[in-house]
């Protein structure tokens, strides 16, 4: 068994911590801490420092607002940026395909009504180019010589 003396010692540090066992111990009171006024000079240090602290509390607020409108502005710029190269993507492929010999070939016999000239329309800026007889018939009279 503990003794009385030691209980009543355990029961002391359990005070000390907020904890009461249920017996009756007479507690010692600690003794009043000397209050501390402040002089004048104080108060006003105290209330400069209060007075900064709340300056850059809301520069703070102030920079961080700034910031997200710029961050929102950047994304909108970024969203429009996007689809003028998607834009862009479109019109170069419809440049690849107008461009393409057979579309061009297709465009001019379907809507202009172009055909291909005959042997006999050809003209010829320098008669020298011209050839003596027909191409096709040139080319079989040497395959067969």
């Amino acid at each position: 068994m503990v003794t009385a003396e030691k209980w009543y010692e355990y029961e002391e540090n359990y005070i000390k911590y907020g904890l009461d066992l249920g017996t009756d111990v007479r507690r010692k009171r600690a003794p009043k801490a000397k209050r501390h006024i402040a002089s004048a000079k104080d108060r006003k240090r105290a209330m400069a420092y209060i007075i900064l602290l709340a300056a850059v509390c809301v520069g703070v607020v102030i920079s961080s607002a700034y910031a997200a409108t710029l961050k929102c502005e950047i994304n909108s710029i970024i969203a429009a940026n996007t689809d003028i190269e998607r834009e862009i993507e479109t019109l170069t492929v419809e440049i690849k395909t107008a461009n393409n010999i057979s579309a061009i070939e297709t465009k001019a016999i379907n809507e202009l009504g172009m055909v291909y000239p005959t042997s006999a329309e050809i003209v010829y800026v320098i008669e020298e180019d011209e050839p003596a007889t027909d191409f096709a018939m040139l080319l079989k009279d040497q395959a067969y010589n």
